[in-house]
């Protein structure tokens, strides 16, 4: 782990992370170091701070975290990123994103925080252009001033007859760096060492996404639970259960592998086992169940039909939950008797303790959920009609 705790005054609200140019960085990256001076100038006006951000312009690609910037990821209250094709093909980019993230995360986990991660773009970029995880990041705000999602930041700066609606953009990004670092209020975290880390981006093709994972949830809503069963952990219905509920995690189970499958590039299919399917997709499935629901006479013949095409199966048995602790061996030998098969699957975890053991159980379970799934499920071709011809460029207009 990286990074050194700074006084509270001295940690900086943002972080500005941007991809280099290739052609004569040391000319061209003056124009994201005016960008940063003049974001941190507003900032500082906003807030009084005398240390509005971070900007680092010295790293040689590929070099381990430098101490000072290992002291911003892990002190800073929000992250810039500069949107452009460079960055998403930047691995020194997606790690520094990863770094960030991972801290964001390990903070958050079930508190409804906004997102700290600010896309700001540098270059218009067509929807296209943006790997499909990033699709529902609000980058252009409707009160930004409209050439800015025309020509993104560098093009309003180049060009003078924009020279007020630059001032205004950074003006307006300016207010979303404060206030989101105050909704978000983010306290010092190291880092993980750059070694560690790989690139969000690295084999994520812009305009494209990894296949959805279908989440199934079995547990109980409150008006099923048994009587002896504490109330505390389960909601109005079973989208609503929370097995790791505390005061630092509120995060229904649900939501909480939504937000983990979303970091992994993954769109989310949620749905609980006494319900029909959301939507006819063919996806690989994670099983998400609750001990004591094994124990119910209906929902455990509903896991024992879903256990016929075993699926990959994770069992939050929360460590803090002292009634469940003390039912633990019970519990077990109900899950092992309803789900024998989904239990024996490489990659299903039966006894996860805390929200850090899910973070860590999820993302083996889907990866072999989705090796199983690309091994089984049939690919079938387009079909061609035999009288269509070959296309050649002669056949081509222009």
């Amino acid at each position: 782990m990286a990074g050194r705790v700074l006084a509270e005054e001295r940690r900086p609200y943002f972080f500005l992370s941007y991809a280099r140019s290739r052609y004569r960085p040391e000319h061209a990256d003056r124009w994201v170091a005016k960008f940063y001076n003049d974001l941190c100038y507003d900032i500082g006006q906003a807030t009084g701070t005398s240390h509005p951000g971070f900007m680092d312009r010295q790293i040689p690609v590929g070099s381990e975290w430098p101490d000072q910037l290992a002291d911003a990821l892990a002190n800073c209250r929000v992250f810039v990123a500069l949107f452009s094709p460079a960055y998403f093909a930047s691995e020194y980019c997606g790690k520094e994103w990863s770094a960030f993230l991972k801290r964001y995360h390990a903070q958050s986990a079930g508190l409804n925080r906004p997102a700290a991660i600010i896309p700001a773009l540098w270059t218009p970029m067509d929807i296209s252009e943006i790997p499909e995880p990033l699709h529902s990041m609000q980058n252009v705000p409707r009160e930004f001033p409209s050439a800015y999602a025309l020509e993104g930041l560098y093009g309003i700066m180049k060009l003078g007859r924009f020279r007020e609606q630059y001032k205004e953009t950074v003006l307006r990004l300016a207010t979303v760096v404060k206030e989101r670092a105050a909704d978000c209020a983010l306290p010092y975290s190291p880092v993980p060492s750059l070694s560690t880390l790989t690139s969000p981006f690295a084999d994520v093709t812009p305009g494209s996404s990894r296949p959805a994972v279908r989440v199934t949830l079995a547990a109980h809503a409150l008006d099923q639970l048994p009587p002896e069963r504490d109330a505390y952990y389960y909601g109005r219905t079973t989208r609503e259960w929370t097995p790791f509920r505390s005061e630092g995690h509120t995060l229904p189970i649900g939501s909480f592998a939504e937000q983990v499958l979303s970091e992994l590039g993954h769109r989310s299919i949620v749905e609980t086992a006494d319900e029909p399917p959301q939507e006819p997709v063919d996806a690989p499935e994670v099983l998400v169940v609750d001990p004591w629901a094994a124990k119910d006479r209906d929902i455990g013949k509903r896991l024992r039909q879903i256990d016929r095409d075993p699926v990959h199966v994770l069992a939050p048995f929360n460590n803090d939950d002292q009634q469940t602790a003390e039912a633990a061996a019970d519990l077990g030998d109900g899950l092992a008797e309803a789900l024998p098969n989904g239990a024996a699957l490489k990659g299903s975890a039966m006894r996860v303790g805390s929200p850090a053991a899910f973070r860590d159980a999820l993302p083996k379970a889907v990866n072999e959920a989705l090796g199983r799934y690309l091994k089984t499920t049939d690919v079938h071709p387009p079909h061609t009609p035999p009288s269509m011809s070959r296309p050649t460029l002669r056949d081509q207009e222009f």
